[in-house]
Formats: structure tokens, C-alpha cells, sequence
């Protein structure tokens, strides 16, 4: 198993996508509480939440009555599933101006390569990045970055500094900088599988990090623990099958909803 000698991934993650996407292309909206609903129905759930929602608990699956209690100036736009995909695939044209992208992971996330010469300048690619896309697409749609040495620790550094953050993950960063997170901040660590870590007795990122790899595969159940584990500790682990797609329509879409 290889462990890299710089860091290789890029993890670009826009912020509150679907809501910050209306109040980028509605200036009525901007600094407003805003919830994207998939329709105007009473009997809905939010798909996105703006920044300036969020601080009310206002969340994706939150219903439309509980934002409501929680926040009643809150303004509830209906979903534009076309106006969606036109701007993620301009955005994927912007962003390979400055670096090739490697995989689109959703509607809001994509992960490209680095070269040895684009790590070493990481932070000034970082800023490029920011400012190409404010200039192309806009000041309110804002990303955080992460640069690590795999997908996965580079997708955590990005999860770290938000909105609008960027973190750079590198070998003399591990573990230290991860103890500060919990288990469930970990992309792959859903409530189900905190419960599993739960009763092997993992209850926090310093008993993850110590886990031999055969012990984690035997928890998952599947090689995917061992692959986890080895990835968090800063190996390259390649994702199967991985290539880029672009999210062309609705149906796609929906498979890749933001997370809460």
C-alpha cells in the first residue's frame, strides 16, 4: 500500500449549494434566511438551508412547519431542478480552468489530482480557485477546500473550516489535527456505524486512529473498514471505478442531494 509524498487530492465542497444558488441568482435573497423545498407544500421537507438559516437548526430534512416554528421570517423557495444543473456544470467548466477535476461527487462536491508542483503552492491554489469562481459565477456561492493526501482526508479537511474555509491536511498534520473532531464528522461514519464503533469500544478519533486495519474490516464487516482506517492514516486508497461525470439531469440530480 502506498503512502504519497505530497499531498494528492483537492476536495472542493460548496456551501448551503442549492440555497446559496438562489440567493446568488436573487440578490432579494441574499443575507435572508433561505429553504429550498422540492415543492410549495405545507407537507414538505427542506432540501438546503442558507448560512443564515442554518444558526435556527434549520437543516436538510427539517419539515417546512418546524423551519417555520423556528424561524418565521424564513422565505421557502421551490426547487429549480434545470437552473440547478446548468450552473453545476458551469461551475465544473470554471474550476478546470485552474485544475483538472477528477470525479464529481455530487451536485456540490469534486475531487481533482494534484501534481507535486500544484501541492506545493496549495493555499495559493486554493485562493485562485475561490477567485476564478467568484468572478465567473458569482460572490455569494462561496466552497471550502481541502487539500490532503487521499480523497478521504482531503473530503475531512474541507468539512473542517466551513463556510468558505480552507484547510491543507499533510503528514505532519495526522493525527493531531483529527482529534478535535468526533466520529460522526467522519464522511462514512453514519449513526449506525458510530453504533458498531460504539460497542468495540471506539468512542473517539484517537481509538479509531488506533485500530489495526484487520479489526476495522471485521467491524465493517467489509474490506471498507480496513480501507477506511488505511486511508485515514494517510495511504492512497483509489476509489473503484472512479471517473468524472457531470450531473446532466434531475433524476441524477436527486440521487446527489447535499448533506444536512
Amino acid at each position: 500500500m502506498r503512502k504519497p509524498t505530497h499531498a494528492e487530492k483537492l476536495y472542493l465542497d460548496f456551501d448551503s449549494f442549492f440555497a446559496s444558488a438562489e440567493q446568488q441568482l436573487n440578490s432579494a435573497l441574499r443575507d435572508r434566511p433561505v429553504a429550498v423545498v422540492p415543492l410549495d407544500s405545507p407537507h414538505t421537507s427542506v432540501i438546503a438551508a442558507s448560512r443564515q438559516a442554518k444558526p435556527y437548526g434549520i437543516k436538510t430534512g427539517t419539515s417546512v412547519r418546524e423551519a417555520r416554528e423556528k424561524c418565521p421570517d424564513i422565505v421557502f423557495v421551490s426547487a429549480r431542478p434545470d437552473v440547478y444543473v446548468k450552473l453545476h456544470n458551469r461551475i465544473l467548466e470554471t474550476i478546470e480552468r485552474c485544475v483538472p477535476i477528477a470525479a464529481v461527487r455530487s451536485i456540490d462536491e469534486v475531487a481533482c489530482h494534484l501534481l507535486e508542483s500544484e501541492a506545493r503552492q496549495a493555499q495559493a491554489l486554493a485562493v485562485r480557485i475561490k477567485r476564478v469562481l467568484r468572478d465567473e459565477i458569482g460572490p455569494v456561492l462561496t466552497c471550502s477546500i481541502g487539500i490532503s493526501l487521499n480523497e478521504l482526508l482531503a473530503k475531512i479537511a474541507a468539512e473542517m473550516d466551513k463556510p468558505d474555509g480552507f484547510v491543507l491536511l499533510d503528514h505532519e498534520d495526522l493525527p493531531g489535527r483529527l482529534f478535535d473532531l468526533e466520529l460522526r464528522d467522519l464522511p462514512g461514519i453514519s449513526k449506525g456505524m458510530e453504533a458498531r464503533l460504539d460497542q468495540a469500544g471506539i468512542i473517539d478519533i484517537k481509538g479509531l486512529w488506533s485500530l489495526a486495519p484487520k479489526h476495522a474490516r471485521a467491524i465493517w464487516n467489509s474490506v471498507e473498514g480496513e480501507r477506511f482506517v488505511s486511508a485515514l492514516h494517510g495511504y492512497a486508497i483509489e476509489k473503484a471505478g472512479d471517473r468524472k461525470t457531470h450531473v446532466r439531469t434531475w433524476s441524477q440530480l436527486a440521487c446527489r442531494l447535499e448533506g444536512a
